[in-house]
C-alpha cells in the first residue's frame, strides 16, 4: 500500500496530449519536476493516452518518472512501472472488425478509415496525409491483414467530431466497438473494454485502491467519463466546454502548466 499522499488521493492519471504536453508537443520541465514530486509525496502516476507506444518519444518517456503506468490505444493496452509487455491487452477479433468495417461502410460510405495494430498503422486510401504527419510505421493500402491484431480503428468523417458525433456513431455500432474522439479531425473507436475511464479503475484495483482514491486530468471528449468516475476530476483550461462540465477542479491550460498547478495545488504549495 502506498504511503498517503496530499488529501488522501494515492493516484494521479493523466493524459498526455493537450493536458501533460503543451500545444507545442513539448513535456516541460515544470511538468515533469512535478510530476517527480507526486511521486515523492506517495502518488502514483499513470498516463493514460489514445497514441500508442511507438508514437510517444523517448524524450516524452525520459520525462515521465520510471515508476507510472503506461496505457496506450485509450486503455487497449496497460504497461506496467517498468514492463516491456503489456500486461492488459484488448484489441478486435476478426469478426468483430469486419462487423464494424461492414457497419461503418453502409452507414457513411464517404468516410476515411486507419487502423491502428500493434505494430504499426494501416491507413486506407482517401485518409488525409496530414493527419497521420506524426504516426510512425504507417502502411497505406486498401484492406487490413486480419490476422494482426487492431488496437483501435480510426474514422474522418471530414466534419468537427464533437459529443454529439461520438453519441451518434456509438448507437450506429452498438457494442461492436468503444467510440470515443480525442481530437476535432476523426473518431476513435476501440475493442469493447476499453476506454480511459475503465483503465483507470483497472489501474486502481491493480495498486488495491478505490477509484474515489484516484486523481484523472484530460482535455478531450475521450477524458470526460475519466473525470467523472476519478475521486478527482480536473480539466485545462484549453479543454472543450463538455470535457470542462465534467471536472471538479478547472486547472490553468496546458501552455501553462496545469498538471504542475494541480500537483502543486494538492501538496499545499499554491494557494
Amino acid at each position: 500500500m502506498l504511503d498517503s499522499p496530499a488529501d488522501g488521493y494515492r493516484l494521479l492519471a493523466c493524459d498526455l496530449d493537450g493536458t501533460l504536453l503543451n500545444s507545442s508537443g513539448v513535456l516541460t520541465g515544470a511538468v515533469s519536476h512535478a510530476l517527480g514530486r507526486a511521486v515523492a509525496a506517495g502518488l502514483a502516476v499513470a498516463v493514460i493516452t489514445a497514441r500508442p507506444p511507438r508514437d510517444v518519444p523517448a524524450e516524452i518517456r525520459a520525462g515521465i518518472p520510471p515508476s507510472a503506468y503506461w496505457a496506450h490505444g485509450n486503455g487497449a493496452l496497460v504497461f506496467r512501472p517498468g514492463e516491456r509487455a503489456p500486461s492488459r491487452q484488448l484489441v478486435f477479433g476478426p469478426d468483430a472488425l469486419l462487423r464494424l468495417d461492414a457497419v461503418l461502410g453502409a452507414a457513411r460510405p464517404q468516410w476515411a478509415l486507419a487502423f491502428d495494430l500493434l505494430d504499426g498503422t494501416v491507413v486506407r486510401p482517401g485518409f488525409p496525409p496530414e493527419l497521420t504527419w506524426s504516426w510512425n510505421a504507417v502502411e497505406w493500402r486498401d484492406g487490413v491483414e486480419l490476422a494482426r491484431p487492431v488496437v483501435k480503428v480510426l474514422a474522418c468523417p471530414f466534419e468537427s467530431c464533437d459529443a454529439e458525433l461520438v453519441a451518434s456513431v456509438q448507437e450506429l455500432v452498438g457494442g461492436h466497438a468503444e467510440v470515443t474522439a480525442s481530437g476535432e479531425h476523426f473518431l476513435e473507436l476501440g475493442p469493447r473494454g476499453t476506454g480511459k475511464h475503465g483503465v483507470l479503475g483497472w489501474i486502481a484495483a491493480d495498486l488495491g485502491l478505490q477509484v474515489a482514491e484516484t486523481i484523472a486530468v484530460g482535455d478531450g471528449l475521450n477524458d470526460r467519463d475519466m473525470l467523472r468516475l476519478a475521486g478527482l476530476g480536473a480539466a485545462p483550461a484549453n479543454a472543450g466546454a463538455p470535457v470542462r462540465a465534467a471536472a471538479d477542479r478547472i486547472l490553468p491550460s496546458n501552455d501553462e502548466n496545469a498538471v504542475a498547478h494541480l500537483v502543486d495545488q494538492l501538496l499545499g504549495r499554491e494557494q
